[in-house]
């Protein structure tokens, strides 16, 4: 019961990935010929001046690199770094190495949920301040997405300790 759940959650994680993945190609796709002639191409955190330059295909490096992200987080799982257990004494039978795969995996995808609103969080500021909608990043929203992917170590950890202890009923 307990794998069945897990690999239903993943199976989420997966199209909620795809569906992001998706949206900020879309987004960029849908925005870039109704930008002006000077778009922004790196945004500033602070106080100094954004960095602006004339419309280019640079405009596509942060889908670019949330597709490049995309693929190494779904890769991941297939490498011998992610097959590797640490939690030896714990994993008995075949069943709990198996559903210990299957949290490490459920983890990378969730992450990777978060990763994807962030690059998705910057082409949406990189389009309304170049339309001079925007002054900049909301970094309340920048940092929480951050702050969240950070609590989810922990959260993990937790949650792998008491699956093994039994604590998650099958």
């Amino acid at each position: 019961m307990k794998l069945i759940i897990i690999k239903r959650t993943i199976f989420f994680l997966s199209i909620a990935n795809c569906i992001l993945l998706c949206a900020g190609w879309i987004m960029s796709l849908y925005a870039y010929p109704r930008l002006p002639e000077k778009i922004v191409v790196w945004l500033s955190f602070s106080d100094i001046q954004s960095l602006y330059r004339d419309k280019s295909a640079l405009f596509f490096v942060y889908p670019l690199s949330q597709s490049l992200l995309f693929i190494l987080f779904f890769f991941l799982p297939q490498t011998p770094f992610f097959k590797k257990n640490r939690l030896q004494k714990e994993i008995k039978t075949l069943a709990q190495v198996q559903s210990y795969a299957l949290l490490k995996k459920e983890f990378i995808y969730l992450v990777l949920i978060f990763f994807n609103l962030v690059f998705i969080h910057l082409e949406r500021s990189i389009i309304l301040v170049s339309h001079g909608i925007e002054k900049g990043v909301s970094e309340l929203y920048f940092f929480s997405l951050f702050g969240i992917i950070l609590l989810l170590i922990p959260y993990y950890r937790i949650r792998t300790k008491l699956f093994f202890k039994g604590e998650f009923k099958s």
